[in-house]
This record gives structure tokens, C-alpha cells and sequence, in this order.
């Protein structure tokens, strides 16, 4: 008899000296785990940094090639450099073909804006190449400007026309070939005076004065008509590439819905490969490798899923921010306040400010890192992850609500990266008909009487089980029962008897 409970008492030291070395396994396991979740994080933030400052670098680069080119371009016509003119011209073609730009007839319609916008563009004092042509009397630029769709007309520094310019400056070829062009003699000057005023020259003086007007009128009639053209072209192209951005935008929302859809599918295989194993591992530990096999499985396709989904994300938003570019709206700022996540205690939990009372809506957190969800689960709250089928059981979400409305503690619904809330809607209902609406509304927090007393039916609703009314005080509420989930309202706004311990928080952390 001694000898056999000396085997039990020796293989019960051999056991818990093997599940001792199994634990601390289990434990540099979970560590090693953790530390690369850590590095794989640390990574990615690593790598979208990279990628935001890569990114910033190549706009940086774009702007000061785009200013280079302009420069050039003006010196260009200065200088009466054709060469150098195409040269610009020619580079600007090309960059349109890399970004993929076309001959079609959208093609030829964004090629013919993006020539005139850089044939109009304008040095520091607003003088554009035209002008520039103008003052150096450059005859053949300006006929070549003229041609890629400058305008003769536009006014630089001090009111000043390339007509007014070339006047000035004693060019008669190239006062001649403006006049040509279309350029109106009659257009003054910031200071009151016209070209032909300020013509050092009798020869350039007489031909500005012996215009005829009326070619000038027909002119620009016919100038008036092409921009208008232009603007007509320009807006049907943009409602057609907004058209087609909106499609667009779309079918990669439909996309992003079906990638959310089977992610949530895939959460909830993990979960239930979770539960088998942890009763695999209470009924038949020697298969519980299998199981665990099995769960190691399931969050690879898990984490394949998060990232197409995410990809998924990122395209539907870079498709809607296009489609806010193309159709010019500007964007409001996105209301809500933005704070760090050491100051949620104060803004989220305790309100300070009073902000979120004053809103009248629930608060939504918007937090890509994870940080605030991490500081809610441990928080005094409520915690429902959305990801976990568990959580989203009607019995469960009923409990959650009446443990918020009787105890003021706080309900968390964690969507993760999935948008789930028509789930937690359907879910909301299958309490109670009507539930969802009532609580985004505050209807279920509304006060029963601005004064004296009053009566609240309970009538044994799905949240709570009361037997008879209770006769509330609006102005002593605390005198009232506390079985009464209608006068657990009041514990939210912050009521003494919010302080109940029944409640099972470490269901919820």
C-alpha cells in the first residue's frame, strides 16, 4: 500500500514537473510571439513611412520640374529660342504618355489643356510667355505661342498686355504680329495709359492708332468662341471621367463589402477552431495538435484575408479621393476632435469639456493603430468584439446593454477593420424589435417627466425582467428600486446607484 502511493505521489511530481516545462514553453512561445507581432509591426509602420515619404519626395520633385519647366519656357521665349519652346512642349508630351494618357478624344482634349495651361503660365510678376516673347520681340515666338492656344490679351505686372510690352519696347514686327493675332490696342495699363501712348516710336504709334477695330471686334468674336469651345469640351470630358471614376468607385465598394463579408466569415471559423481546441484540449489532449495545426492554418488565411481587405480599403479610398479631385468639391473638414491616446481618459471617459453630451450622439473612435480599442477593452467597460460570434449572441448584447444601463458603464462595439454595423443593427433587433433605432436615437435614455412623477411600464420587455410598474421621482430618482432598468438611465448620466459590483466585468476585459 506504501510502496503504490509512493508511485502515485513520484508520477504525480514527474506530471507536474512535465506540464511546469509544457507551460514554460507555452511561455517563450507566447513572447516569441509577441516579439515579432512587435518587429512585424514596427515594420509596417516602418515601411508605410517609407512609402509616405517616397511619395512626398516624387511630388516635391514633380513640383520643382514643373517650375524648371516653366522657367525654361519663358526664357525660352525671351530669347526667341523655337527649339527650346518644343524641347518643353515635347517633354510634356511624353510625361502625359507615361502617366498613361492617350490619342483618343479624351486623350487629345487633356493633351490640348495640359499645352494651353503651360503656354499660359506666369513668372513671379504674372507675366506669361507670350509676353515675355512681346518684350523681347521675338516675332516667331509669339506666332508660335499664339498658335499652341496663348492668349494675346492676357495682362501681366502692372496691367501691361504683350501688346502694351512690345509697344513699350519699340518692337514693330512684333507689334504688327499681335495685332495680327488679335490683341486689343484699346486695353489700358493699371496706370491709365495705352499702347500707344507709351510708344517710344512715331512707326509704332501710327499703326497702333491706324488699326482697324472692327478686325480686332471679329477677332475677338472668333477668340471668345474657341474658349467657350474649350470650356464646353473641358466639361463634358470632366462629367464623363467622373462618370466613369463613379462606376469605378462603385464596383470597388461592392468589392470591399464581398472582402469583408468572407473576412468575417474566416473570423468566425477561427473562433470556432479556437473553441475545438479548448475542448479538445479538457477531453483528449493527445489530439490537440491537430486543432492547434488547425487554428495555425485558419490565421494564416485570416491575415491573407486582413491584407486583401485592406488592399481592397485602400483602393475604394484612393478611388473616392480621385473622384472628389475630378469632380473639384472641396472636401470638408471631418468633424470630431482629434486627440492622443494618453488624453481618451479625459475625453472619452470623463467627458471633460462635455462635448460629447453636448453633441447628443454616441461617440465613434477612429483610431488606425489599435491603441484606443486596446485602452477601452481594459477600461471599466462593456467590451463587444464584432469579430467574435460569441459576442454578437442576442443574450449576450442584451446583458452587455442592461449591465451599461443599469451600472453607467460604458458599451464598446470594437468593428475592428471590418464595417459590421449593419450585423450589430440586425443583432440589436433580434434583442428587441426596434432596439437599434431607439439607441442610436436616445430614445432608450430619454427621461420619463420634466417634473413630479411618473409611471414607467417596464411590461417585462426583452432586456430586463420587471413585475410591476415603479413609481419614479423625477426629482429624487434615487428613492426608486433599482430592478427597474428604466432607472438605470439615470445611472448612466452618472446616479449613486451606479456603483452595484454584481455585474461581471472580467466578462467583458
Amino acid at each position: 500500500m506504501l510502496s503504490i502511493q509512493k508511485l502515485l505521489q513520484h508520477l504525480a511530481r514527474k506530471e507536474l514537473a512535465r506540464r511546469r516545462v509544457k507551460r514554460q514553453e507555452y511561455v517563450e512561445q507566447m513572447e516569441k510571439l509577441q516579439r515579432e507581432a512587435y518587429l512585424a509591426l514596427v515594420r509596417q509602420e516602418q515601411e508605410m513611412a517609407r512609402r509616405r515619404r517616397e511619395k512626398e519626395e516624387a511630388a516635391q520633385r514633380e513640383r520643382l520640374e514643373e517650375l524648371r519647366r516653366r522657367r525654361r519656357l519663358l526664357d525660352a521665349a525671351f530669347d526667341g529660342d523655337l527649339a527650346e519652346i518644343r524641347a518643353v512642349l515635347d517633354e510634356v508630351e511624353q510625361r502625359l504618355t507615361r502617366d498613361g494618357v492617350g490619342h483618343d478624344e479624351e486623350g487629345r482634349s487633356r493633351r490640348l489643356q495640359r499645352r494651353v495651361a503651360l503656354v499660359e503660365c506666369e513668372d513671379g510678376h504674372g507675366n506669361t510667355p507670350l509676353s515675355e516673347a512681346a518684350a523681347g520681340g521675338q516675332t516667331q515666338a509669339i506666332q508660335l505661342l499664339a498658335e499652341l492656344g496663348a492668349s494675346p490679351n492676357s495682362k501681366g505686372a502692372f496691367g501691361r498686355t504683350p501688346l502694351y510690352r512690345a509697344a513699350f519696347a519699340g518692337h514693330l514686327e512684333a507689334v504688327e504680329a499681335l495685332l495680327k493675332l488679335g490683341a486689343d490696342p484699346r486695353v489700358y495699363a493699371d496706370d491709365g495709359s495705352t499702347p500707344a501712348q507709351v510708344a517710344p516710336l512715331n512707326a509704332v504709334a501710327s499703326v497702333l492708332q491706324s488699326w482697324d477695330l472692327s478686325l480686332t471686334e471679329a477677332m475677338l468674336r472668333n477668340m471668345e468662341a474657341e474658349w467657350q469651345r474649350r470650356a464646353q469640351e473641358a466639361q463634358q470630358q470632366q462629367a464623363a471621367a467622373a462618370k466613369r471614376l463613379a462606376l469605378r468607385v462603385q464596383r470597388l465598394a461592392r468589392e470591399q463589402q464581398q472582402c469583408h463579408k468572407v473576412l468575417q466569415q474566416a473570423y468566425c471559423e477561427l473562433h470556432r477552431r479556437i473553441s475545438e481546441h479548448d475542448r479538445c484540449q479538457r477531453k483528449c489532449p493527445g489530439k490537440s495538435e491537430l486543432t492547434l495545426q488547425a487554428i495555425k492554418d485558419t490565421e494564416t488565411h485570416v491575415d491573407k484575408l486582413r491584407q486583401e481587405a485592406q488592399k481592397a480599403e485602400e483602393m475604394l479610398a484612393m478611388a473616392r479621393l480621385e473622384l472628389r479631385e475630378q469632380s473639384q468639391e472641396d472636401e470638408e473638414e471631418a468633424p470630431g476632435l482629434k486627440c492622443q491616446v494618453t488624453e481618451l481618459h479625459d475625453v472619452l471617459m470623463k467627458d471633460v469639456g462635455h462635448r460629447i453630451s453636448a453633441d447628443g450622439r454616441w461617440p465613434l473612435v477612429i483610431d488606425p493603430s489599435g491603441q484606443a480599442a486596446t485602452f477601452l477593452r481594459y477600461q471599466d467597460t462593456n467590451y463587444i468584439d464584432t469579430m467574435n460570434p460569441e459576442h454578437l449572441r442576442p443574450e449576450t448584447i442584451r446583458l452587455a446593454l442592461l449591465g451599461a444601463l443599469r451600472y453607467g458603464k460604458p458599451l464598446v462595439f470594437d468593428f475592428r477593420e471590418v464595417d459590421l454595423f449593419p450585423v450589430v443593427q440586425r443583432q440589436l433587433d433580434a434583442v428587441q424589435p426596434g432596439l437599434a433605432q431607439a439607441l442610436l436615437s436616445r430614445r432608450l435614455l430619454e427621461q420619463e417627466g420634466s417634473s413630479g412623477h411618473q409611471l414607467s411600464n417596464c411590461k417585462c420587455c426583452s432586456l430586463c425582467v420587471c413585475s410591476s410598474p415603479v413609481e419614479v421621482s423625477s426629482a429624487s430618482p434615487n428613492k426608486a428600486p433599482t430592478d427597474c432598468w428604466t432607472l438605470a438611465h439615470r445611472a448612466l448620466w452618472g446616479s449613486p446607484e451606479g456603483k452595484a459590483t454584481d455585474w461581471e466585468p472580467a466578462r467583458w476585459a
